[in-house]
């Protein structure tokens, strides 16, 4: 496991390359299939997801447990509610 994987995880959603509103539509349809408690490992390469999936989890209801960059990667860890 890589430095960053300090959380423990049951997926992980790569929308690394993923633009406009294509993570957001990428993270609704992965949380449909997960079941309530589940977290996810989000990685993107964007700067802008650092506002956009703490936004969406506030949307959604889904809890961000953790954000971290490393290496011009941006991680979260999302818990699906």
């Amino acid at each position: 496991m890589k430095e960053v994987d300090t959380v423990k995880h049951d997926h992980i959603i790569d929308i690394k390359g993923l633009c406009c509103s294509a993570p957001v539509l990428r993270l609704t349809q992965e949380f449909k299939a997960y079941a309530s408690g589940d977290v996810a490992l989000v990685i993107s390469n964007k700067c802008s997801m650092n506002n956009d999936i703490p936004a969406y989890c506030g949307m959604t209801k889904h809890e961000l447990l953790k954000q971290e960059a490393k290496d011009g990667l941006f991680y979260f860890w999302v818990r699906k509610r």
